[in-house]
């Protein structure tokens, strides 16, 4: 076992035990670090620079200290990382904005560093390179075009091939499961600064700086609600903007995503969530290089923007009016079906599975820019235009939808019938457009909801439970789980919000497990002080990308609601 700490100051820090804890870092560059307490199980471990957004390249596999014994201790100290070994102590810190690695050890001692250079995604070995002096600092140049230089200590080149077996990408059947990487070189030194680079001369000035860390300075907030902040706000990529959908392998802009992730985001610096909004508004339903259709995008933006209007100017606010009246048009014309708002398979957020259709949270979501929109129009016809539009389309979900006793999850308006299955997304419907139902109608709801889907460890299920299509266990890459069984923690702390907001009392159990489970994968599993994305339906486990950016914001969106 290792023991794994989160210390902000003498008053806030806790500990906890765990088997082989792993720990991350990031630097709003899209720079990371992913690292833990023996050689890594992944080969999304290791240090990773991103150059340009979404492209996000490999430079280390690992770092061992010769002869520094087994990791007994890793500590969270928010704005760098220390790991404890028998015999010696390593820091690890990343450079805000800059492609630096500063690496720290409390005694002199030999470091192996193991070079795995090439693009995230890319499955063959590692690129091969050349090694130069240059004054104080050792440049390798790799054949993929990337420089890394390294200052602080006496280098001798090794590159030696070691084949390298990662277990925990079998175990989320992510092949390839092991690959070739170079022993690269052996440092004797106490501090050393790797900096990375497409230009020569640019890692080599990265290397050549002295960086002291920065020191934490929030004064108030508990252990748990710092992590969750701190692991969103280190998914923020400034020179974007944008905000990472997660790490390690989901180094991407999805404005599903974002938008979830706003809210907390606004919270915890108005001027990046500002900027991060009206880049959304541009985006529409779009997401990513790929230019993905991504239905429940303008939902989940109008429903922030509903957040950002009372800090907006009047420019502001008649370009969320302009933006918001375009997107009503624009889903009018192509996915409006019967009055329904409609979507193609895959393209809402359960993406593993079809889902075409007319579908509950889409609906809701519909509702609620259609309601906004009224609040915004300026002129009386118009106001009265949208009201209707709301009015219509809510008595013809209620007519499908709701049967008096459950909220479904779909409706094929081309055929007329009602997909009468049990999922998690009414919790969205209810987040987003609660004026869809009575109190009393969704506690009903809820009720029967919460019977098929409950999981006693403290979550919900994707499916109802007693559904042939359900999975008790996470299948991985394989995404047969995905959307059918597994659970998810961004959706578990959405539920524990509106359970929350429907009756705190009647509901109180099922809040506070979410919420103790939700912080016992923050803080002592997974990579420890960040928030996962799944997890197994059967039991708490922390499951697919270690730092999840909407996981992270709904826990602090619930947690400042609930507990203030």
């Amino acid at each position: 076992m290792v023991d794994i700490k989160h210390i902000i100051d003498t008053r806030r820090k806790e500990k906890f035990e765990a088997e082989n804890p792993t720990f991350t870092l990031s630097n709003n560059k899209g720079d990371y670090i992913w690292m833990g307490s023996g050689p890594p199980k992944s080969r999304y471990e290791g240090w990773f620079c991103s150059f340009d957004p979404q492209e996000t390249f490999r430079i280390i596999d690992f770092m061992e200290v010769k002869g520094g014994g087994a990791v007994s201790e890793i500590s969270n100290r928010f704005t760098h990382f220390e790991r404890k070994r028998e015999n010696v102590s390593e820091t690890f810190y990343l450079v805000p904005s800059s492609h630096v690695l500063v690496y720290e050890l409390d005694k002199k001692k030999e470091v192996e560093i193991f070079f795995d250079a090439r693009h995230s995604y890319d499955p063959a070995r590692g690129a091969d390179y050349r090694l130069e002096k240059e004054g104080e600092v050792t440049v390798i140049e790799f054949e993929n075009g990337i420089f890394l230089a390294i200052k602080g200590g006496e280098v001798q080149d090794i590159k030696e091939p070691v084949n390298r077996y990662y277990s925990y990408d079998e175990g989320r059947n992510s092949p390839p499961f092991s690959r070739e990487v170079f022993r690269g070189v052996n440092v004797l030194g106490k501090r050393l600064v790797l900096s990375a680079s497409k230009n020569r001369r640019e890692a080599i000035e990265g290397a050549s700086k002295m960086f002291i860390r920065s020191v934490l300075t929030e004064k108030e907030d508990s252990v748990d609600i710092q992590c969750a902040k701190k692991a969103l706000s280190n998914l923020f990529v400034s020179d974007y903007p944008g905000l990472y959908a997660g790490l390690p392998w989901f180094f991407q802009f999805w404005s599903r995503d974002e938008s979830i992730s706003l809210k907390a985001l606004f919270e915890i610096d108005k001027e990046k969530g500002k900027r991060l909004f009206f880049r959304l508004l541009e985006d529409g339903l779009r997401r990513g290089p790929r230019e993905v259709i991504n239905m429940d995008a303008p939902g989940w933006i109008f429903k922030r923007a509903e957040d950002i209007l009372p800090f907006a100017d009047k420019k502001e606010k008649e370009l969320i009016n302009r933006s918001l009246k375009r997107h009503i048009e624009e889903l009018l014309w192509t996915f409006t079906s019967e009055g329904f708002a409609t979507n193609r398979p895959k393209e809402t957020w359960m993406d593993s599975i079809d889902r075409n259709g007319a579908r509950i949270e889409i609906q809701a979501m519909r509702l609620n820019m259609y309601r906004l929109a009224s609040l915004l129009a300026k002129k009386r016809k118009m106001k009265v235009f949208y009201k209707k539009m709301e009015k219509d389309l809510r008595k013809k979900v209620r007519g499908v939808f709701f049967d008096g006793e459950n909220l479904y999850d779909g409706y094929y308006p081309y055929v007329g019938i009602t997909e009468k299955v049990i999922r998690p997304n009414i919790f969205i419907a209810a987040y987003i457009y609660p004026q869809l139902l009575s109190r009393r109608e969704w506690i009903k709801c809820f009720d029967n909801a919460l019977s098929s889907l409950w999981l006693p460890w403290g979550g919900v299920a994707t499916l109802d439970k007693e559904d042939d299509n359900f999975h008790y266990f996470h299948t991985g890459e394989d995404s047969r789980s995905y959307h059918q069984g597994d659970s998810w923690f961004y959706l578990n702390n959405l539920t524990a919000l509106v359970l929350w907001r429907t009756d705190r009392k009647r509901y109180e159990y099922y809040i506070r497990k979410i919420l103790e489970a939700s912080r016992e994968e923050l803080l002592t599993m997974g990579a420890i002080g960040t928030h996962a994305e799944v997890s197994s339906a059967k039991e708490l486990e922390s499951g697919g990308c270690v730092n999840q950016a909407w996981s992270n914001a709904m826990y602090l969106e619930a947690k400042k609601e609930i507990e203030g």
